[in-house]
């Protein structure tokens, strides 16, 4: 004699359930795996070069040196070998740490983005949260009262103590740029602007009406040097310098939340 058909019933649901929950696990782990679409890429790019004149131009009000514009610090080093300038001893080394930082942070970008594949969704989020984690363990150490926040001479905080938030911050500098260049913007400033000004005045096509990347350089420019006066006025304020990477920290976090929702590229 057959069993009732209802002794078999409470097995089907727990069989579909898990099904579907594999299907949603596979369906996001496909999106994360996706490669987003370039177009309008390039305003996150602009934005970048905000960020960048925001963080380099607190960094140089406090520690007289840069976090991404290496041709800077390059010049610092070499002044440091005629132990000049005189009123800061340390420049030298501040800007030596900055170089090494900026540049291992790029060789782990890229590597690391050429692994996953640098313009996937999961890649490009993962980046920009490490960037925004470095960022806030560097203001966190601001904030605490460990790491002076001038330029001014301060006895209650070695000067080599500097040097953690400086690492730190050049570190995820170097993101920005591995970014931009992943994307296929190479014209935008994200880090360094002296070939870009060469770039916008050499360009025989500069009064064209329709000039792509003469309008983005020129857009890049501008955002850095907004960003530059923005973190001048922030670092003014009550707030000082944690407020400037507090910012920069928000927006490179929402830009990396962005790109999950970003629209994947087109196959």
């Amino acid at each position: 004699m057959s069993e009732p058909s209802h002794a078999k019933s409470p097995g089907l649901p727990v069989v579909e359930s898990s099904s579907t929950e594999k299907s949603r696990v596979f369906s996001k782990e496909r999106r994360l795996l996706q490669t987003v679409d370039s177009n309008y890429a390039d305003i996150i790019c602009i934005i970048l070069c905000f960020v960048t004149g925001l963080c380099d131009s607190s960094a140089f009000n406090a520690w007289s040196c840069f976090l991404a514009m290496q041709t800077g610090n390059t010049v610092v080093l070499g002044l440091g070998a005629a132990n000049l300038p005189k009123d800061d001893h340390w420049s030298w080394l501040k800007s030596l740490v900055s170089i090494s930082s900026f540049v291992t942070g790029s060789f782990v970008f890229s590597r690391v983005g050429h692994l996953l594949g640098p313009t996937r969704r999961g890649t490009l989020f993962a980046s920009f949260m490490v960037q925004v984690i470095l960022i806030v363990i560097a203001v966190s150490l601001l904030q605490a009262g460990l790491i002076s926040k001038s330029d001014v001479s301060d006895h209650q905080h070695h000067p080599l103590l500097d040097l953690i938030p400086i690492g730190l911050l050049a570190f995820q500098s170097s993101g920005s740029i591995n970014s931009t260049r992943s994307l296929g913007f190479n014209e935008i400033p994200s880090v360094v602007i002296t070939s870009v000004y060469f770039d916008i005045a050499s360009d025989k096509n500069i009064l064209a009406v329709q000039n792509v990347k003469r309008n983005r350089r020129v857009a890049g420019v501008v955002a850095l040097l907004i960003g530059a006066i923005v973190g001048g006025w922030l670092n003014r304020s009550a707030g000082g310098i944690a407020s400037t990477f507090w910012l920069a920290a928000g927006i490179k976090f929402l830009i990396g939340v962005g790109w999950l929702v970003w629209l994947p590229k087109k196959v």
